[in-house]
C-alpha cells in the first residue's frame, strides 16, 4: 500500500539529509528510509546535479516532547544540524540571542541529553553542541591488515577511528569494521572511519550503521569531524582549538575547549542548505 510522506531534502555541508516531517512508526523506519533513498530529488535541490539521500531523519513528538530520530537511532551531528535548523527557520522557534541568531535545544536519537545549538539563518550556518567523547585512546589495527596505532574516539551513538595515509576504500573499511565489531567494540549502533589525506587536506568520512546494516562514504560527517578534533587536539594543554575539515562535499568548522585536562565542549558548525517542503509517495 502506497503512503504519502512530506520531508524536507537538507544539505548540511553535503552530508544529504532526507528529514521526514510525517508520523512513520519506530517499526516502519528502515522499510520507510529505504523508499527514500532510492529517490533522486534533483528538480527540489539547486544546489547539486543530483540529490539522493545519504540518510534519512525522523521528526516525531513522543509524549509532548519533539524530536528527532536516526533511521537507525544513531547519533548524527550533521543530520542534528539540521533538525535545529529546521526548529527556527521552519518553525519559528528558538530563543533570540540579541545578534540575529537563535537559540534552541534539540532531543535527537542516540544523545541521552538535549544538545544547544545556535542558528543564524542569515549566513544559513547552524552550530550544535557535540556530544563528549567517553574515551579516547589509540588502537593497534595491525590484526585488520593496516599497520600502526590510530585514535579511536567512542560517543554513545557512534564511535570513529582516525586514520592518516590510508586510502578510503570499501575492502580497507570493511576489514577495520570486522575486527573492530569483533574485538574491541561490538556493542556499536554506528561505527565510522575518518580517513584523513594530509596531502590533499581532504577527510574521507565512512560510517557504518548496524540497525539496517549499511555502509555510507558520506559527503561529510559531523561526529566524524568531532572525533577527529579530539584526536588532534587529545595532548594539547587546556585551552580552545578551532580547527577545519574539508570533506567530499562540504567543509565543517570544530572547536574544542579543554579544561582540567578534560573537553570540556566541542561544537560542530557550517553552511545548511534547504528545500522547501517535499510530498511524495512510495
Amino acid at each position: 500500500m502506497s503512503k504519502t510522506i512530506d520531508l524536507i531534502v537538507f544539505d548540511p555541508a553535503g552530508n544529504t539529509t532526507l528529514m521526514v516531517l510525517t508520523p512513520v512508526p519506530r517499526s516502519e523506519y528502515a522499510e520507510t528510509a529505504k523508499k527514500l533513498l532510492e529517490i533522486d530529488f534533483d528538480e527540489y535541490c539547486d544546489w547539486r546535479g543530483t540529490a539522493y539521500g545519504e540518510q534519512v531523519a525522523f521528526v516525531l513528538n513522543e509524549k509532548g516532547e519533539e524530536r528527532m530520530d536516526m533511521c537507525g537511532l544513531e547519533f548524527c551531528g550533521n543530520a542534528s544540524r539540521s533538525y535545529a535548523y529546521y526548529r527556527v527557520v521552519v518553525c519559528g522557534e528558538g530563543e533570540d540571542t540579541g545578534d540575529g541568531r537563535k537559540k534552541i535545544d534539540v532531543h535527537v536519537s542516540g544523545c541521552p541529553h538535549p544538545l544547544t545549538a545556535i542558528v543564524d539563518a542569515k549566513e544559513r550556518d547552524s552550530v550544535i553542541q557535540m556530544p563528549l567523547p567517553y574515551s579516547v585512546r589509540k588502537i593497534d589495527t595491525a590484526k585488520a591488515g593496516i599497520p600502526g596505532a590510530h585514535p579511536f574516539v567512542e560517543f554513545d551513538g557512534i564511535s570513529h577511528l582516525v586514520i592518516k595515509g590510508v586510502e578510503a576504500d570499501a575492502d580497507t573499511f570493511d576489514r577495520l569494521k570486522e575486527y573492530f565489531y569483533r574485538e574491541i567494540n561490538p556493542g556499536m549502533d554506528a561505527f565510522g572511519v575518518m580517513f584523513i589525506n594530509e596531502d590533499e587536506d581532504l577527510m574521507r568520512p565512512v560510517v557504518y550503521v548496524r540497525d539496517v546494516d549499511t555502509t555510507y562514504f558520506e559527503g561529510s560527517c559531523a561526529s566524524g569531524t568531532a572525533a577527529a578534533a579530539a584526536a588532534r587536539s587529545a595532548d594539547e594543554p587546556d585551552g580552545a582549538y578551532d580547527y577545519v575539515f574539508r570533506q567530499p562535499d562540504g567543509t565543517l568548522n570544530a572547536s574544542v575547549t579543554k579544561a582540567d585536562g578534560q573537553y570540556a565542549e566541542i561544537r560542530l558548525g557550517g553552511i545548511i542548505e534547504k528545500t522547501d517542503i517535499i510530498h511524495v509517495t512510495i
